[in-house]
Protein backbone atom coordinates (compact mmCIF):
# COMPACT_ATOMS: atom_id res chain seq x y z
CA UNK A 1 0.00 0.00 0.00
CA UNK A 2 3.56 1.64 -0.78
CA UNK A 3 7.01 2.88 -0.82
CA UNK A 4 14.22 5.68 -2.66
CA UNK A 5 15.22 8.83 -4.51
CA UNK A 6 14.79 12.19 -3.26
CA UNK A 7 11.99 14.66 -4.63
CA UNK A 8 14.26 17.88 -3.59
CA UNK A 9 15.37 18.37 -6.97
CA UNK A 10 13.41 21.04 -8.96
CA UNK A 11 13.51 19.13 -11.95
CA UNK A 12 12.18 15.93 -10.38
CA UNK A 13 9.32 17.73 -8.29
CA UNK A 14 8.29 19.51 -11.37
CA UNK A 15 8.13 16.15 -13.18
CA UNK A 16 6.14 14.80 -10.13
CA UNK A 17 3.75 17.22 -9.74
CA UNK A 18 2.78 16.67 -13.66
CA UNK A 19 2.94 12.79 -13.83
CA UNK A 20 0.34 13.08 -10.36
CA UNK A 21 -1.78 16.14 -11.88
CA UNK A 22 -3.01 13.18 -14.58
CA UNK A 23 -3.98 10.93 -12.42
CA UNK A 24 -8.06 10.07 -11.21
CA UNK A 25 -8.55 11.26 -8.23
CA UNK A 26 -9.15 7.66 -7.15
CA UNK A 27 -5.51 5.76 -7.38
CA UNK A 28 -5.56 1.90 -7.31
CA UNK A 29 -4.30 0.31 -3.94
CA UNK A 30 -1.07 -0.13 -5.64
CA UNK A 31 -0.16 3.71 -5.75
CA UNK A 32 1.52 5.93 -4.01
CA UNK A 33 -0.99 8.06 -1.62
CA UNK A 34 -0.89 11.74 -2.09
CA UNK A 35 -0.92 13.62 1.69
CA UNK A 36 -1.68 16.89 2.71
CA UNK A 37 -0.45 18.67 5.60
CA UNK A 38 -4.09 20.10 6.99
CA UNK A 39 -5.65 17.12 9.75
CA UNK A 40 -9.05 16.12 7.90
CA UNK A 41 -11.96 15.67 9.41
CA UNK A 42 -14.16 12.75 9.50
CA UNK A 43 -17.78 13.10 10.04
CA UNK A 44 -18.88 12.30 13.47
CA UNK A 45 -15.17 12.03 14.52
CA UNK A 46 -16.24 13.15 18.36
CA UNK A 47 -18.44 10.65 18.80
CA UNK A 48 -15.73 7.79 17.73
CA UNK A 49 -14.35 5.94 20.79
CA UNK A 50 -10.63 6.34 21.46
CA UNK A 51 -8.37 3.49 22.38
CA UNK A 52 -9.54 1.96 25.72
CA UNK A 53 -7.70 -1.42 26.29
CA UNK A 54 -4.05 -1.06 26.56
CA UNK A 55 -3.68 -4.91 26.54
CA UNK A 56 -4.74 -4.72 22.30
CA UNK A 57 -2.82 -4.40 19.36
CA UNK A 58 -5.59 -2.95 16.57
CA UNK A 59 -4.08 -3.35 13.76
CA UNK A 60 -5.54 -2.51 9.90
CA UNK A 61 -4.98 -4.84 6.84
CA UNK A 62 -6.46 -4.13 3.40
CA UNK A 63 -6.73 -7.35 1.59
CA UNK A 64 -6.39 -5.40 -2.00
CA UNK A 65 -2.64 -4.90 -1.21
CA UNK A 66 -1.03 -7.67 -2.43
CA UNK A 67 1.15 -7.85 0.49
CA UNK A 68 -1.35 -7.84 2.96
CA UNK A 69 -0.77 -11.48 4.33
CA UNK A 70 2.91 -10.76 5.24
CA UNK A 71 1.32 -7.48 6.96
CA UNK A 72 -1.11 -9.24 8.70
CA UNK A 73 1.48 -11.60 10.04
CA UNK A 74 4.22 -9.18 10.98
CA UNK A 75 1.17 -7.41 12.38
CA UNK A 76 0.40 -10.58 14.40
CA UNK A 77 4.37 -10.76 15.44
CA UNK A 78 4.81 -7.62 16.80
CA UNK A 79 1.93 -7.94 19.08
CA UNK A 80 3.50 -10.83 20.55
CA UNK A 81 6.58 -9.25 20.74
CA UNK A 82 4.72 -6.61 22.78
CA UNK A 83 3.06 -8.96 24.96
CA UNK A 84 -0.64 -7.23 23.65
CA UNK A 85 -3.45 -9.32 21.99
CA UNK A 86 -3.80 -8.63 18.37
CA UNK A 87 -6.96 -7.32 17.05
CA UNK A 88 -7.09 -7.47 13.57
CA UNK A 89 -9.90 -4.86 11.15
CA UNK A 90 -9.56 -5.75 7.56
CA UNK A 91 -10.30 -2.59 5.38
CA UNK A 92 -13.45 -3.12 3.61
CA UNK A 93 -12.80 -3.84 -0.35
CA UNK A 94 -15.05 -0.36 -1.34
CA UNK A 95 -11.98 1.52 1.13
CA UNK A 96 -9.88 3.69 -1.05
CA UNK A 97 -6.48 3.81 0.92
CA UNK A 98 -5.68 6.86 -0.82
CA UNK A 99 -8.84 8.96 0.51
CA UNK A 100 -7.21 10.72 3.08
CA UNK A 101 -10.28 11.05 5.55
CA UNK A 102 -10.76 8.00 5.08
CA UNK A 103 -7.87 6.44 6.60
CA UNK A 104 -7.96 9.47 9.22
CA UNK A 105 -11.58 7.92 9.78
CA UNK A 106 -10.12 4.28 9.58
CA UNK A 107 -7.41 4.77 12.11
CA UNK A 108 -10.14 7.02 14.37
CA UNK A 109 -12.42 4.12 14.68
CA UNK A 110 -10.87 0.70 14.12
CA UNK A 111 -7.16 0.88 14.80
CA UNK A 112 -4.57 2.04 16.09
CA UNK A 113 -2.09 0.61 13.74
CA UNK A 114 -2.47 0.61 9.34
CA UNK A 115 -0.01 -1.64 8.34
CA UNK A 116 1.82 -1.84 4.90
CA UNK A 117 2.16 1.42 3.33
CA UNK A 118 5.15 2.09 1.81
CA UNK A 119 7.76 5.05 4.07
CA UNK A 120 7.87 7.90 1.40
CA UNK A 121 10.92 10.45 2.57
CA UNK A 122 8.92 13.48 3.77
CA UNK A 123 6.02 11.86 2.14
CA UNK A 124 3.48 12.32 5.09
CA UNK A 125 1.56 14.78 7.09
CA UNK A 126 2.78 16.51 10.56
CA UNK A 127 -0.76 14.67 11.98
CA UNK A 128 0.37 10.91 11.05
CA UNK A 129 3.60 9.24 12.49
CA UNK A 130 5.12 6.43 10.74
CA UNK A 131 7.17 3.17 11.77
CA UNK A 132 10.16 2.01 11.42
CA UNK A 133 10.56 -0.29 8.30
CA UNK A 134 9.85 -3.67 8.57
CA UNK A 135 10.39 -4.61 4.77
CA UNK A 136 12.03 -3.63 2.21
CA UNK A 137 10.43 -3.92 -1.46
CA UNK A 138 10.78 -2.31 -4.87
CA UNK A 139 10.05 -2.28 -8.33
CA UNK A 140 10.68 -4.38 -11.01
CA UNK A 141 11.45 -4.28 -14.67
CA UNK A 142 9.39 -7.05 -16.48
CA UNK A 143 9.52 -8.05 -20.21
CA UNK A 144 8.17 -11.13 -22.56
CA UNK A 145 10.91 -9.97 -25.27
CA UNK A 146 13.96 -12.43 -25.25
CA UNK A 147 17.30 -11.22 -25.47
CA UNK A 148 16.56 -8.05 -23.02
CA UNK A 149 17.94 -8.91 -19.92
CA UNK A 150 18.66 -5.39 -18.73
CA UNK A 151 17.38 -1.76 -19.12
CA UNK A 152 19.85 -1.06 -20.89
CA UNK A 153 19.37 -3.83 -23.73
CA UNK A 154 16.57 -2.16 -24.44
CA UNK A 155 17.31 -0.15 -27.57
CA UNK A 156 16.58 3.68 -28.12
CA UNK A 157 12.82 4.78 -29.05
CA UNK A 158 11.50 1.18 -27.70
CA UNK A 159 8.40 1.77 -25.18
CA UNK A 160 8.18 1.24 -21.80
CA UNK A 161 4.78 1.18 -19.39
CA UNK A 162 5.32 2.68 -16.21
CA UNK A 163 2.76 2.82 -13.43
CA UNK A 164 2.23 6.76 -13.15
CA UNK A 165 3.36 8.91 -10.52
CA UNK A 166 6.03 6.33 -8.47
CA UNK A 167 9.27 6.52 -7.31
CA UNK A 168 10.66 4.38 -10.10
CA UNK A 169 8.35 6.17 -12.88
CA UNK A 170 9.80 9.50 -11.57
CA UNK A 171 13.62 7.91 -11.19
CA UNK A 172 13.43 6.87 -14.89
CA UNK A 173 11.76 9.95 -16.23
CA UNK A 174 14.48 12.27 -15.05
CA UNK A 175 17.24 9.86 -16.05
CA UNK A 176 15.67 10.03 -19.26
CA UNK A 177 15.90 13.64 -19.68
CA UNK A 178 19.75 13.58 -18.79
CA UNK A 179 19.50 11.50 -22.21
CA UNK A 180 19.96 12.98 -25.81
CA UNK A 181 16.58 12.93 -27.63
CA UNK A 182 18.12 10.24 -29.83
CA UNK A 183 19.01 8.09 -26.96
CA UNK A 184 15.41 7.90 -24.92
CA UNK A 185 12.99 5.50 -24.64
CA UNK A 186 9.21 6.55 -24.83
CA UNK A 187 7.84 6.09 -21.10
CA UNK A 188 3.98 5.94 -21.02
CA UNK A 189 2.85 6.35 -17.39
CA UNK A 190 -0.65 3.73 -16.65
CA UNK A 191 -3.54 3.86 -13.73
CA UNK A 192 -2.59 1.18 -12.18
CA UNK A 193 0.81 -2.50 -12.65
CA UNK A 194 -2.10 -4.06 -13.79
CA UNK A 195 -2.77 -1.54 -17.27
CA UNK A 196 1.42 -1.46 -17.18
CA UNK A 197 1.46 -5.33 -17.97
CA UNK A 198 -1.06 -5.19 -20.13
CA UNK A 199 0.42 -2.96 -22.35
CA UNK A 200 3.07 -5.34 -22.83
CA UNK A 201 0.92 -8.41 -23.20
CA UNK A 202 -0.73 -6.18 -26.08
CA UNK A 203 3.44 -5.14 -27.40
CA UNK A 204 2.44 -1.32 -26.66
CA UNK A 205 5.35 -1.62 -24.51
CA UNK A 206 8.09 -3.46 -24.87
CA UNK A 207 8.93 -3.12 -20.60
CA UNK A 208 6.90 -2.72 -17.58
CA UNK A 209 7.89 -1.08 -14.57
CA UNK A 210 5.92 -2.74 -11.58
CA UNK A 211 5.43 -2.83 -7.61
CA UNK A 212 7.09 -6.51 -6.95
CA UNK A 213 4.26 -7.50 -4.81
CA UNK A 214 1.69 -6.42 -7.37
CA UNK A 215 4.17 -8.25 -10.26
CA UNK A 216 4.15 -11.16 -7.94
CA UNK A 217 0.73 -11.33 -7.33
CA UNK A 218 -1.11 -10.42 -10.90
CA UNK A 219 1.63 -13.45 -12.56
CA UNK A 220 0.37 -16.23 -9.65
CA UNK A 221 -3.46 -15.75 -10.61
CA UNK A 222 -2.52 -15.17 -14.75
CA UNK A 223 -1.49 -17.86 -16.75
CA UNK A 224 -1.06 -15.41 -19.26
CA UNK A 225 1.30 -13.66 -17.55
CA UNK A 226 3.66 -16.61 -17.08
CA UNK A 227 6.11 -16.14 -19.44
CA UNK A 228 6.90 -12.38 -18.07
CA UNK A 229 11.17 -12.01 -16.78
CA UNK A 230 12.14 -9.81 -14.44
CA UNK A 231 15.52 -8.06 -15.87
CA UNK A 232 17.76 -5.69 -14.04
CA UNK A 233 17.49 -1.86 -13.63
CA UNK A 234 20.62 -1.32 -15.18
CA UNK A 235 21.67 1.52 -15.78
CA UNK A 236 19.78 2.70 -13.38
CA UNK A 237 20.09 1.38 -9.33
CA UNK A 238 17.42 -0.99 -8.35
CA UNK A 239 14.41 1.46 -6.34
CA UNK A 240 12.89 0.14 -3.15
CA UNK A 241 10.79 1.60 -0.11
CA UNK A 242 10.53 0.83 3.07
CA UNK A 243 7.17 -0.83 4.21
CA UNK A 244 6.11 0.27 7.44
CA UNK A 245 2.95 1.14 9.20
CA UNK A 246 0.61 4.78 9.74
CA UNK A 247 -0.27 5.83 13.43
CA UNK A 248 -1.89 8.93 14.22
CA UNK A 249 0.33 11.53 15.88
CA UNK A 250 -1.18 11.59 19.46
CA UNK A 251 0.39 7.53 19.25
CA UNK A 252 3.90 8.46 19.30
CA UNK A 253 4.80 6.85 22.33
CA UNK A 254 3.13 3.91 21.17
CA UNK A 255 5.23 4.12 17.65
CA UNK A 256 8.41 3.91 19.79
CA UNK A 257 7.44 0.79 21.42
CA UNK A 258 6.64 -0.54 18.19
CA UNK A 259 9.60 0.56 16.35
CA UNK A 260 11.53 -1.29 18.99
CA UNK A 261 9.86 -4.31 18.60
CA UNK A 262 10.20 -4.34 14.92
CA UNK A 263 13.90 -3.84 15.81
CA UNK A 264 13.97 -7.06 17.76
CA UNK A 265 12.27 -8.88 15.40
CA UNK A 266 14.30 -8.19 12.65
CA UNK A 267 17.46 -9.02 14.69
CA UNK A 268 16.23 -12.56 15.83
CA UNK A 269 14.93 -13.57 12.79
CA UNK A 270 11.32 -13.36 12.76
CA UNK A 271 10.37 -10.72 10.35
CA UNK A 272 12.93 -12.14 7.71
CA UNK A 273 11.41 -15.62 8.26
CA UNK A 274 7.96 -13.92 7.44
CA UNK A 275 9.35 -11.71 4.22
CA UNK A 276 11.09 -15.00 3.01
CA UNK A 277 8.21 -16.99 3.48
CA UNK A 278 6.19 -14.65 0.77
CA UNK A 279 8.87 -14.76 -1.58
CA UNK A 280 8.36 -11.31 -3.28
CA UNK A 281 10.74 -10.19 -5.57
CA UNK A 282 13.50 -8.85 -5.43
CA UNK A 283 13.77 -4.86 -6.93
CA UNK A 284 15.68 -4.62 -10.13
CA UNK A 285 17.45 -8.24 -10.25
CA UNK A 286 16.60 -10.79 -12.78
Amino acid sequence: MHFSISFLRVGILALTTAILALLPATASAQQEPEFYNDQPYAYGEWNIGRRTNPSEFRYCVDQRDPSWELDNEVADAIAHGLLLQPVKYIVPSEMVVEDLTKVYAILLEHCDVFMGFKLIPAGYPGWLTVTRAYNDVGYVFVTLRPGINALSDLPPGRPIAATAGTTAHVRLASYNLTLTPQKRWPVFPYGGDQLSLESVLRKDADIAIVWAPSFREIQQQNPEYAGFRIIASTPLPPTSLGVGALLLKQNTFFRAGIDDAIKALIADGTIPAIVNKHKIPAAGKR
